[in-house]
């Protein structure tokens, strides 16, 4: 009687492990990569803003294009591609904006300098007035 009685839990028992398998797969699934979408969506918007169109144009179209394939990888439901692609989104527009930043850093200590020279020539001209 024991063998019938062991017998007949076997199905039982492999549809509760079958039951945790899939419940463990279920919670395995990526989550939504909205924060990381947000993060990126920001970065490009902030980079924009920053004129990086004009000092950083080709590291803006890449986080542009990668903001945008990750918005279609998270519409098809593949998170985890969709957070990869948000997250060098974010990189490259970050990138983006450090660049303008230094190029625009750059122009200022330019136009310092021609400044300076401008007033150095001024200072170094004899105060004669010239001749008539």
């Amino acid at each position: 009687m024991e063998i019938k009685s062991v017998m007949s839990k076997a199905p039982f028992a492999a549809l509760v492990v079958l039951a945790a398998f899939s419940l463990n797969a279920c919670s395995s699934q990526e989550p939504k990569p909205d924060d990381a979408m947000v993060r990126a969506k920001t970065a490009v918007d902030q980079a924009v803003t920053g004129g990086s169109a004009q000092y950083a144009a080709v590291d803006l179209n890449n986080a542009q294009t990668e903001l945008q394939g990750a918005s279609g990888a998270q519409t098809k439901g593949d998170y985890k591609q969709a957070r990869y692609l948000a997250e060098d989104a974010e990189a490259d527009a970050g990138l983006a904006l450090a660049k303008t930043q230094a190029a625009k850093a750059a122009e200022a200590a330019k136009q310092v300098q021609q400044g300076t020279q401008a007033l150095q020539k001024q200072v170094n001209q004899p105060n004669n007035p010239p001749q008539r």
